[in-house]
């Protein structure tokens, strides 16, 4: 009887897998893509930030590794936003509607995020790096202000 329970149990747990797989989509595809993006620019900013504010010493290895680990986790970025991507199958997303809405405002935003991404990236000593995370800093607040909605 208990291994008959547990066939079933496992039978039923496949099932499920199988099941919330087949609501996945491409919305949530691109979601997960978006939502790890930002988990990587979150990791750098935790890695940057403390060298802004003087709290540890610059440190040029740990700051390419940072921006090489937001450019693989973010080389998607251009697919991520297709019509079909505004709500999730099962996935929640907090990207405002202004996305599609405004999409030249978007785009714009998106198109200042490359060359200061890039620019960060070619900063060869602390002086440079501090100049160029001013400018990465800032793309990443004007797109979140206007086009992601807090997480509630």
């Amino acid at each position: 009887m208990q291994l008959l329970t547990k066939s079933l149990f496992a039978a039923v747990a496949g099932l499920m897998i199988v099941s919330s797989a087949a609501f996945a989509g491409p919305a949530d595809d691109a979601i997960k893509g978006r939502q790890e993006c930002m988990k990587a620019n979150g990791g750098a900013m935790g890695v940057m930030v403390p060298i802004i504010k003087g709290e540890k010493p610059y440190d040029a290895a740990a700051v390419a590794d940072a921006v090489g680990k937001i450019e693989a986790a973010c080389a998607g970025w251009s697919g991520w936003w297709g019509d079909n991507t505004q709500k999730g199958e099962t996935l929640e997303t907090w990207a405002k509607a202004e996305i599609w809405t405004d999409k030249a405002g978007f785009e714009a935003a998106g198109a200042a995020y490359g060359p200061a991404l890039a620019a960060l990236k070619a900063s060869a000593d602390e002086a440079a790096f501090k100049t160029a995370f001013g400018g990465f800093g800032g793309t990443c607040k004007n797109c979140h202000e206007k086009f992601r909605r807090p997480k509630e």
